[in-house]
């Protein structure tokens, strides 16, 4: 799946999507970032103006991440892309600086920039935005290597090679965000021990790959993802428990080598075994099974489901199932008895088009009654 990525050079009007930049400048009536149209609409999402007619205000809720300026940790918000006449705006509540950064957003300035990525299928659901301040000593190189690719203009569409080559020619501190903000769908899948991805990421950071911090990092948040999908998960089938099914256990909650996460257990007195498999990213990103989940969904006593949870974040996921995987698996099961005495495999990976997937997607939204952040 091509990624949706842009870049923006900050104009003083965008910069009253800032509340800092609203004290400085009280009389500025815009707020948020101005999208390019004929990128937003006419490239990314074609269908976006007629999704929200019918909306209040015209407006779609998304996830939205601010990486940036400098080294400073992603940050995490609830905002809005809205349509006002012929514009699509970024907007929402005022982005603030966070308590544990009271300076952060302060050093942004006009003329810098911004990296985005756009993430949804009809409108975004989620955007990813590293900025990029010509005044923060973390961003120079960086900044000038964005300065002299898009040396004028307002915004204009990014591809992966682009975004390879302004990292290269900008070569920005190791752990600058907009390394991991480039990789990080490659990074969930480092986490997981995929190899292809490690020797992807060999060859786009030449060779520098990730140091042993880096590493544990990539496995701690591939880790919490499964995690997260998890709990919505159950959230969810605490609240929207189906007539055929009686009860259900959240199994691996309690036993973290279970070859399965849930178990369902059915009006007509069987039970069903359900996987949870979560990415940060896309559908498409690999499905990982170990050993142990192959050989119980083809040998266990039930039928086992695959539930694919992608785009997962703290706000929600969309989801789709796979029903009783058991004759996909039994042919993969089989070919690796094959293998040589002595060799053994603890894992495999599956594109998603392996198992048959039902079409409908679903999702899972997780609303904070105490907080309604901006919306």
């Amino acid at each position: 799946m091509t990624r949706k990525l842009a870049l923006k050079r900050i104009r003083s009007s965008d910069l009253s999507f800032f509340s800092t930049y609203l004290q400085k400048f009280p009389n500025t009536k815009q707020k948020g970032f101005n999208l390019d149209n004929a990128l937003i609409t006419g490239k990314f999402f074609p269908s976006l103006r007629e999704y929200v007619e019918p909306l209040p205000k015209r407006a779609a809720h998304l996830d939205l991440t601010i990486f940036g300026p400098g080294m400073a940790e992603p940050e995490s918000l609830a905002r809005k892309i809205k349509r006002d006449a012929k514009n699509w705006r970024l907007n929402g509540e005022f982005v603030t600086n966070p308590a544990t950064q009271p300076t952060r957003y302060d050093i942004l300035a006009p003329e810098d920039f911004a990296l985005f990525e756009f993430i949804g299928g009809i409108a975004p659901t989620a955007v990813k935005a590293v900025l990029v301040a010509k005044n923060h000593p973390d961003d120079l190189s960086l900044y000038a290597a964005l300065d002299a690719f898009f040396p004028s203009g307002s915004m204009r569409e990014l591809s992966e090679v682009d975004i390879s080559a302004i990292v290269a020619n900008g070569s920005p501190p190791a752990g600058h965000p907009i390394r991991d903000w480039m990789d990080g769908e490659l990074l969930e899948e480092i986490g997981q021990g995929d190899a292809a991805a490690i020797q992807n990421l060999n060859t786009r950071r030449r060779g520098r790959g990730l140091t042993a911090a880096e590493l544990k990092k990539a496995k701690a948040n591939a880790d919490a993802v499964g995690r997260l999908g998890e709990e919505l998960l159950d959230a969810h089938l605490a609240e929207t428990l189906h007539p055929e099914i009686a009860s259900y256990e959240w199994v691996s909650d309690t036993n973290a080598i279970s070859p399965f996460d849930f178990q369902l257990n059915h009006v007509d007195g069987l039970p069903r075994f359900v996987d949870a498999k979560s990415t940060g990213g896309p559908f498409t990103n690999p499905i990982y099974l170990s050993m142990a989940e192959i050989h119980f969904a083809v040998t266990g006593p039930a039928k086992y489901n695959l539930c694919r949870l992608y785009e997962v974040k703290e706000t929600g996921a969309i989801y789709r199932v796979a029903l009783n995987i058991a004759d996909k698996l039994r042919p993969v099961l089989a070919a690796l008895a094959g293998l040589p005495t002595g060799v053994k495999v603890d894992s495999l990976s599956f594109n998603p088009d392996f198992f048959d997937f039902k079409a409908e997607e679903a999702r899972i939204e997780y609303v904070d009654d105490e907080e309604d952040h901006g919306r």
